[in-house]
């Protein structure tokens, strides 16, 4: 009974105090989303730069990322060293990171040190000189980050998951590139790509935290909004699929897994916040449902400004246990009895605990939210806008998606004498 009062408790006070999204747009064209949380004293700003992979051809895969490390590395009025002193001296926090569609620079001080915050994270991402006599030295960074990724079975896993799923486009290669990519990427060819794609027209700007929104918007053009804007042109690609079951064989793998793809509603849809509620309680109920196969089996979503996914992976013991986990997704899909009104409570409370949670540390916050961000989302709290019969109505349209099944093969057991 203790129990079921405090987490009445806990639940009302939830929704009780909901944060929202408020925006604005800069002089040159900036896009601003801010969510305030005043129990706090610390702000972040999370820039995101929607370019990655998907910009990215053979030749020059792995650019974006090496891009990103060579942001750090001085700019026209600051040194490498004066930037990383710079920042120390206001104990702000500030990282980067790389994924298929974009890359996205974190930044996180106190109220009293954000303005300057703001200062040097706009001078960095938009006056970066990209020093030649820095990128051996950050080629090399990155060319061991890629040999370590090369000793995780997840390495060769991934890799057979993309070119069966993405066949056709950048996204069958993998953000960090190889070897020889990265090696060959000359400077003028860095500074073109750099030039070509940081432009205000290609950024989004998550501010979260403790702050004053006037006073933050001015910070931001007087600093961001200054940029001149260049024209991009977007590129936009098509996920096909030319069969709905496919076999592949990859020794290196150690075991087998088994992945059921869904074709989606992009993060920009409507739709949107029905398919991560209905990702997760379809999760919940998959994995009671194979708990006997693999207990840590998953449905999860993947997006891009290209396509949304809902992918559910389970390793398997073989092909006959992949076909008989097809069936059970497919029953479930076929009839979704985990749509129900509690489950869908249950959701809404553990969804807007996880928001609030992450929001005590507004940095993580953004690297949580920046994926959705790229994407088109623009609306981070989309929790509120589910409800049943919509979740419902979304389910019915599941069933009429487009779907794949991929089953890897790993190392075949040697038979015994």
């Amino acid at each position: 009974m203790k129990y079921i009062f405090l987490l009445i408790v806990f639940s009302s006070m939830l929704f009780a105090s909901s944060p929202k999204c408020e925006y604005a747009t800069l002089n040159n064209g900036i896009k601003v989303i801010f969510v305030k949380v005043g129990e706090n004293p610390v702000i972040s700003s999370t820039v995101v730069v929607k370019t990655g992979l998907k910009y990215e051809s053979k030749e020059i895969n792995g650019i974006s990322h090496l891009l990103e490390h060579l942001m750090f590395n001085g700019t026209e009025k600051r040194s490498q060293r004066q930037l990383y002193d710079d920042f120390d001296l206001i104990g702000c926090y500030n990282n980067a990171s790389t994924s298929d569609h974009y890359t996205a620079y974190y930044v996180l001080t106190t109220r009293e040190s954000f303005e300057k915050g703001v200062e040097i994270q706009s001078d960095m991402l938009f006056h970066s000189i990209i020093p030649p006599n820095k990128i051996n030295k950050e080629k090399g960074i990155v060319i061991e980050e890629i040999r370590k990724d090369r000793m995780s079975p997840m390495f060769y896993e991934e890799m057979a998951f993309r070119k069966a799923v993405f066949k056709g486009t950048p996204y069958e290669m993998k953000v960090i590139g190889n070897e020889a990519s990265v090696k060959s990427l000359k400077r003028d060819t860095i500074w073109k790509y750099y030039k070509k794609y940081y432009s205000p027209e290609n950024v989004v700007i998550l501010i979260a935290g403790d702050f004053n929104k006037k006073e933050v918007l001015g910070y931001l053009n007087k600093y961001f909004g200054s940029v001149k804007p260049v024209k991009i042109e977007k590129k936009k690609w098509e996920i096909k699929w030319d069969k709905d079951f496919e076999q592949v064989d990859e020794p290196r793998l150690p075991y087998n897994v088994f992945y059921f793809v869904i074709k989606g509603v992009k993060a920009n849809s409507r739709n949107f916040p029905f398919q991560e509620c209905y990702a997760d309680l379809f999760d919940a109920s998959l994995t009671k449902s194979l708990m006997n196969i693999d207990p840590q089996a998953s449905v999860s979503t993947d997006y891009t400004d290209d396509y949304g996914l809902i992918k559910v992976r389970v390793k398997v013991k073989s092909l006959k246990e992949a076909q008989k986990v097809k069936q059970i997704v497919e029953g479930l899909i076929k009839k979704p009895d985990f749509l129900k009104e509690e489950k869908l409570k249950e959701y809404k409370i553990s969804t807007k605990a996880d928001t609030l949670f992450a929001l005590e540390r507004p940095h993580f916050y953004g690297m949580l939210q920046a994926p959705f961000i790229a994407a088109g989302c623009t609306d981070l709290i989309f929790y509120n806008k589910v409800n049943l019969a919509g979740l419902k109505s979304f389910a019915e349209k599941v069933k009429n998606f487009d779907k794949k099944a991929l089953y890897i093969e790993g190392k075949k057991n040697e038979k015994k004498n």
